[in-house]
């Protein structure tokens, strides 16, 4: 059995924003700067792509439940195995405006077979953050934390299980990953893969008046054609961490 598997892990970057590395830094923790809501304007949406989305096959099985905190509140959807059916809704959106409030998905799916394929072929959920700043002469730092777990594992003679997870702004500047991928089958070998993004804090600066938007991917597969087992789990939610003022 192979088994690849990230949590909270630590990351380093420089792109159109800054990055910064570890648990604690860019933003002095989890709050605002003054106790209060937010000083600038913060929407969050996570919706399950249902057209796309397909239910598993053969025996197995899979879920998935999408998340919101909105003002410290937490709105569910949720699904088993027919992503078509996710109650109360598809989508879920909201305004954050404290520290801790953001948006999340967590997918799991296992199958087994002994000689029948059992496969669950793809589940799919988009993530976006807008930022806007209201301000006409302030300037303000917003900082998010990835929280994240990503697990696949096979076993057998050709089994398979793939997570994983992107996020990018509008300049298609990759700011946090997740790309796991396992399979069996001997010629496939090559297909393994264990790449994550080196951190789990990333800030962005709005100057007054700026508006900024990153969006993500979330995406979920695995199979067995033959004898043999997979399972995956892949949870993620991306919270505000802090908004402070820099100048």
């Amino acid at each position: 059995m192979r088994i690849f598997c990230n949590m909270f892990r630590p990351w380093t970057g420089l792109l159109a924003v800054l990055l910064v590395a570890g648990c604690g830094g860019g933003g002095g923790g989890d709050r605002s700067a003054d106790g209060q809501p937010f000083p600038v304007t913060i929407t969050g949406s996570v919706s399950l792509d249902t057209t796309n989305s397909l239910s598993s096959d053969g025996g197995a099985a899979q879920s998935g439940t999408l998340t919101l905190v909105s003002d410290s509140k937490t709105s569910t959807a949720a699904f088993s195995d027919t992503p078509g059916l996710i109650a109360p809704g598809s989508s879920l959106s909201g305004t954050a405006v404290k520290s801790g409030d953001g948006i999340g998905a967590h997918f799991s799916m296992s199958g087994n077979s002994n000689g029948a394929p059992a496969t669950t072929d793809g589940v799919f959920s988009d993530f976006a953050f807008d930022l806007h700043n209201p301000s006409a002469t302030d300037t303000y730092r917003v900082t998010f934390r990835a929280m994240l777990t990503n697990l696949v594992s096979a076993s057998g003679a050709d089994a398979y299980a793939y997570g994983d997870l992107s996020f990018r702004d509008a300049g298609n500047n990759e700011l946090y990953f997740s790309e796991h991928r396992v399979d069996t089958k001997t010629e496939n070998a090559s297909n393994d893969l264990n790449a994550d993004a080196p951190g789990d804090v990333f800030w962005i600066d709005l100057a007054p008046g700026a508006t900024y938007r990153f969006d993500a991917l979330q995406r979920q597969r695995g199979g067995t054609l033959s004898s043999g087992s997979y399972n995956a789990d892949l949870d993620t939610f991306i919270k505000v961490q802090s908004v402070e003022k820099i100048t």
